[in-house]
């Protein structure tokens, strides 16, 4: 059952928070055109589970006369970083439904907002405060003392979401790279394999281990539905990936000749029966795993899932300072739809709430972990 709070009021202006989305915020979801000019974009068809993955899901909204104007998803994932236990909030489906829209011309940063409350939006105005303590999204647990961080991954070329970051407190704290990885024709390869029961446990251990200098690494994903395939090589696992299924209704492939050449693949009739111009049916990749030294064989895996899955294209989402980013970026050989599709550039912004400096300083200094399931 969904549960509400009204936090603030002003005469027919309010902030709820509840733990569902409503049904309203469900069709603005699947009507919003995600992607920016010249880039792909592309409308969500399968948003409902994804929309309440995290251990804690609230949605805040600015409704006026009853009617929404914009809303905040917030994703709740307890963590510890360098030792110390708090809060972190993934922003998710920000959104803003005109006439509140005013598309920006350049992009803010710390030093274009000093007087920014005095001119910030309505929608900024009053959820600033739970931007400063997000503890006040739990009904009767509030600590205002409670270390917390929100972040979220922004299309750089996002200038609306960039400065409306920036209104809230938050800042850059590095790159993120997503890209695909396609195979119109991929081999099978009997050596791939749905986890085992019994080797989760060793599984887990090499994830700890491989993402032990990220921060915001999450455990309580892996395995979900069972969709962990590995490679082993003398009874031990050397690469490991997770799979979610992702659908997108496209309207763009990100630009007049991109759209050409689509369209013209796509009447070719055994490029027709993987890709389609009205909907892309793709693998979210997360949890990668790849023992040094057995980088072919993690392609190898991940042609082997596409296969064992009749998809055709994976996408992947990573820290441009990652090891894991190094692989790609070095070995290349992505695929044809990389060439079309390209790497999308975001960065990942944080707001530090009552953490020490030497907290902020880890992140800026080690990679993030970006799942690829939660920002698809």
């Amino acid at each position: 059952m969904k549960n509400s709070r009204t936090l603030l009021t002003y005469h027919d202006l309010n902030v709820v928070v509840e733990d569902a989305p409503d049904q309203e915020l469900l069709e603005h979801m699947h009507s919003t055109l995600m992607g920016q000019p010249g880039g792909l974009r592309y409308h969500h068809t399968n948003l409902e589970e994804r929309m309440m993955s995290g251990d804690e899901n609230y949605f805040m909204y600015l409704r006026k006369s009853g009617k929404m104007l914009g809303s905040v998803g917030f994703c709740g994932k307890p963590s510890v970083t360098d030792g110390l236990k708090h809060d972190s909030w993934l922003i998710r489906y920000f959104s803003i439904k005109a006439p509140m829209v005013v598309v920006p011309k350049k992009r803010k940063e710390k030093a274009d907002l000093k007087d920014e409350n005095k001119r910030s939006t309505v929608l900024g105005r009053f959820i600033q405060p739970i931007f400063a303590e997000p503890s006040q999204l739990r009904d009767g647990k509030q600590d205002p003392s409670q270390p917390s961080i929100i972040f979220g991954i922004i299309d750089q070329t996002n200038l609306r979401s960039m400065n409306f970051s920036a209104q809230m407190g938050l800042e850059t704290v590095g790159e993120m790279a997503g890209f695909s990885f396609s195979r119109l024709r991929p081999k099978k390869s009997d050596r791939v394999e749905q986890i085992a029961e019994k080797d989760k446990g060793e599984v887990l251990d090499l994830l700890k281990e491989y993402y032990s200098s990220y921060t915001l690494f999450f455990t309580e994903p892996v395995f979900k539905n069972n969709d962990y395939f590995v490679i082993k090589e003398d009874g031990r696992v050397v690469a490991g990936v997770q799979f979610y299924p992702v659908h997108w209704k496209i309207t763009d492939f990100g630009g007049r000749f991109a759209n050409l050449v689509m369209r013209w693949l796509t009447k070719i009739p055994w490029v027709k029966k993987r890709i389609t111009l009205e909907e892309l049916s793709f693998l979210a990749f997360d949890a990668i795993y790849c023992k040094p030294g057995y980088e072919a064989v993690l392609y190898e895996l991940m042609e082997g899932v596409l296969e064992h899955t009749s998809t055709y294209i994976a996408l992947m989402m990573m820290d441009e300072d990652s090891h894991l980013y190094t692989i790609f970026r070095e070995r290349k050989k992505l695929g044809v739809m990389h060439k079309f599709m390209g790497t999308h550039h975001a960065d990942i912004r944080i707001r530090f709430i009552n953490m020490p400096e030497k907290i902020r300083k880890y992140f800026m200094e080690h990679p993030t972990y970006i799942p690829t399931y939660d920002n698809s």
